[in-house]
């Protein structure tokens, strides 16, 4: 249930107006899915409507609408679980990410979200969002911090931190 609920609160993820730096994860690309330090990211790289591109996977979170969900991915989509000590890969692919949303949306059939707060540096796009379900008929809700790696108009990676 916590990879469920980790994967579902993904989609509403949350910005606290600081991109915490990832641990150095291992074996998992580290070299190509970051920069070298002092390098300039590539503007054309994070277009203007990288928000946009949130909310639409917001949107089709909150319909549970699974395809376009997958359609905002790239093909090499990858999500990353940040804990306190280490990075961890939680899902690779977009065949992934559909095999976890299908059962998650119909064991949690009231799961919707809303971005609370937005900062954008370079390709890079962080949002602090609350994450909403039901639990013994009341509404409960919870507030996480993702970071989004935006390339060629698609979500490549997502860093998602511990729920506040």
């Amino acid at each position: 249930m916590r990879r469920a609920l980790s994967v579902g609160v993904l989609m509403i993820l949350v910005a606290t107006g600081v991109v915490a730096r990832p641990v150095k994860p291992v074996g998992t690309g580290w070299q190509e899915a970051h920069e070298p330090a002092g390098q300039e990211a590539d503007p054309a790289a994070a277009p203007a409507d990288a928000f946009a591109l949130i909310d639409a996977q917001l949107a089709a979170f909150n319909a549970h609408d699974v395809n376009a969900m997958v359609a905002n991915l790239a093909e090499d989509f990858a999500w990353f679980a940040v804990d306190p000590d280490m990075t961890r890969v939680e899902l690779r692919g977009r065949e992934e990410f559909r095999r976890s949303m299908e059962p998650y949306f119909a064991s949690v059939p009231g799961a919707r979200a809303e971005i609370e707060e937005r900062l954008n540096v370079g390709r890079f796009a962080a949002v602090r969002e609350r994450a909403y379900w039901l639990r013994g008929g009341e509404e409960v809700s919870q507030a996480s911090l993702a970071v989004y790696e935006i390339r060629d108009g698609q979500i490549r990676r997502v860093w998602y931190y511990p729920v506040e």
